[in-house]
C-alpha cells in the first residue's frame, strides 16, 4: 500500500528556516524524505543551517523581489517547486500606542506583504505547473489579545488570504493552506517565559497545560504537503493545544 505522507522526490522551500518553527518544519520534510531548502534574512543567518541537509538562501522577504530568484533557481532545477512554506515572521509585544511607524512596517512588510509576494512570486513563475503552498499564521489571527494588534492583524489576513489564493488558485493546480500554531517556545515567546507569573497563566489557558514545541508543527505541515491532502485547501488549521478551543 502507498505511503501517501511519503515527500520522496518532491522539493520543498521554507522561508524562515533557520530557526524555531521553521527549522523544525524543515526537519519534517527532510524526514518524510524531501529536499528542502530555507531562506534566512541575511548571510549571517544561514550559517547556522550548515551541515543540517538544509540548502540555504539569504532573502530578507521584506524587500521586492527578494523571493523570486529564490523561487525561480529552485524550479528550473527541479523543473517544479512542490511546495512553497511561508515561515518567515516576527512578533511583538507593544501596546497599541506606542507602536512607531517602523514597527508598523516591519510587522506588516514581514508577515503579510512578504507572504503574499512570496506566493505570488510561486505563482507566476510556475504559471501552469501548479503548486501547493502553506502559509504559517497564528491563533491570534482568530482571536484577540492585548499587545499585539499589528501581529494579529497581520496573521488574520494571512488567514483569509489562504483563503481567497485558495479559491482563485485552485484552476491551476494550486492547493492553499495555513497553519494557526498556538503558544509555541521559541525565541519568540522568550519575553513572556520570562515572567515566570505570565507564563503560568498562559499555561492555565491551555487545556494540554504547555507551551507547544516547534516540531508540534511538523505533522500538520508534512500532512498538508502530502497526497494525504490532496482535496485539502483554503483551510486553517489549528494546532494550540486547545487553547481556542475553550469558552
Amino acid at each position: 500500500m502507498k505511503n501517501v505522507f511519503d515527500l520522496t522526490g518532491k522539493s520543498v522551500l521554507v522561508t524562515g528556516a533557520t530557526r524555531g518553527i521553521g527549522r523544525q518544519i524543515a526537519q519534517g520534510f527532510l524526514d518524510a524524505g524531501a529536499t528542502v531548502y530555507g531562506t534566512g534574512s541575511s548571510a549571517e543567518s544561514i550559517k547556522r543551517l550548515e551541515g543540517s541537509g538544509i540548502e540555504a538562501f539569504a532573502a530578507d522577504i521584506r524587500e521586492p523581489g527578494a523571493m523570486d530568484s529564490v523561487i525561480e533557481t529552485l524550479s528550473k532545477k527541479h523543473g517544479k517547486l512542490d511546495v512553497l512554506v511561508n515561515n518567515a515572521g516576527v512578533a511583538t509585544n507593544l501596546p497599541a500606542g506606542f507602536f512607531k511607524e517602523e514597527d508598523i512596517q516591519n510587522v506588516t512588510q514581514t508577515n503579510f506583504v512578504g507572504v503574499f509576494r512570496a506566493s505570488q512570486a510561486y505563482y507566476k513563475i510556475h504559471k501552469k505547473k501548479g503548486g501547493n503552498i502553506i502559509n504559517i499564521a497564528s491563533v491570534l489571527g482568530m482571536v484577540g489579545t492585548k499587545f499585539a494588534a499589528v501581529y494579529c492583524g497581520t496573521k488574520g489576513a494571512v488567514i483569509n488570504m489562504t483563503r481567497a489564493l485558495a479559491v482563485e488558485w485552485a484552476g491551476s493546480g494550486y492547493r492553499v493552506n495555513a497553519i494557526c500554531p498556538g503558544f509555541i517556545d521559541t525565541d519568540m515567546t522568550d519575553m513572556i517565559k520570562e515572567r515566570p507569573e505570565v507564563l503560568e497563566q498562559m499555561k492555565a489557558r491551555i487545556p494540554l497545560s504547555r507551551l507547544g514545541k516547534p516540531e508540534d508543527l511538523a505533522g500538520a505541515a508534512v500532512f498538508l504537503a502530502s497526497d494525504a491532502a490532496a482535496y485539502v485547501t483554503g483551510q486553517a488549521i489549528v494546532v494550540d493545544g486547545g487553547v481556542t478551543s475553550g469558552i
